[in-house]
């Protein structure tokens, strides 16, 4: 788990959405990416943390 999944999962957790976190963090492990897939909006920052999380993903399984 990288630095930035670790505080995009508290992010979620402190925006009350801490079923979102674990699922998020189930993604990250097995290696997919995350999607919201509750319709909530979220401050531009969490979002763009989320999109960073995901693409981190696919870079490290890229470089792989």
């Amino acid at each position: 788990m990288t630095i930035s999944q670790t505080h995009a999962l508290w992010e979620l957790c402190r925006q009350g959405l801490p079923l979102s976190a674990d699922e998020a963090e189930r993604c990250w492990e097995e290696g997919r990416a995350y999607t919201l897939t509750e319709p909530v909006k979220l401050p531009r920052e969490v979002e763009g943390l989320l999109e960073q999380c995901n693409w981190e993903l696919g870079a490290a399984q890229a470089s792989t």
